[in-house]
């Protein structure tokens, strides 16, 4: 009886561990080029367990992506179009995995591997450098229609204020009806601000 059970026992194992060690097929993939990196959808019969996606950025410009105990026809995985922001894919199979291959116009930083168990996908987030990111704010804020609007507010208001003070200031202490020296500096210096803000608007 003992010799059957453990019989029974050794069997379920073989099968389990049979089981297990069959490969998953890679169904499909879709690409997309987003302003803060790259969104890839990898569509699987079975999602690969989190020990066996890995993913680098080699110096070469390429961020390779391996799937093991994967497999995949690389001619049909091949997208028709490579989105913007990448300048190259390959799928590259071997014998006990399947190896994604981007290269890319940035550098990885980060990278996420988000497993849906209900739809069989796994969603994989590549995330340009932080210094990429702030770069690209910048020129975006530079470009963005309307944002050239002349001077900064802060200091336009300032030099306004200050000219309409110095010349009410000039104004008050001179007893004269024509202009002194200090309201005359005053409304140069608004004269001054209201042309310089209006050739930075031209700009």
């Amino acid at each position: 009886m003992r010799l059957r059970i453990f019989n029974f026992i050794i069997t379920i194992a073989i099968v389990h561990s049979l089981g297990s060690s069959e490969e998953i097929l890679l169904e499909a993939l879709h690409l997309e080029s987003k302003a803060n990196g790259i969104l890839l959808h990898m569509k699987m019969d079975t999602i690969p367990m989190p020990q066996n996606i890995t993913a680098w950025q080699a110096n070469s410009g390429w961020f390779y992506i391996t799937l093991y105990k994967v497999k995949g026809d690389s001619t049909a995985l091949i997208p028709e179009d490579i989105p913007s922001g990448m300048l190259d894919f390959q799928v590259v199979p071997s014998d006990e995995s399947l190896q994604l291959g981007l290269r890319l116009k940035e550098p990885i930083e980060n990278y996420e591997f988000s497993p849906n168990h209900n739809s069989k996908t796994v969603l994989v987030t590549l995330h340009y450098s932080t210094q990429y990111l702030a770069e690209l704010d910048t020129i975006q804020e530079m470009t963005r229609p309307g944002s050239n609007k002349g001077m900064p507010d802060g200091i336009k208001k300032w030099l306004y204020l200050t000219g309409t003070g110095i010349t009410l200031a000039g104004l008050m202490q001179n007893e004269d009806p024509g202009l002194n020296r200090q309201s005359i500096a005053g409304i140069s210096l608004l004269l001054s601000t209201f042309l310089i803000d209006k050739i930075w608007q031209s700009l």
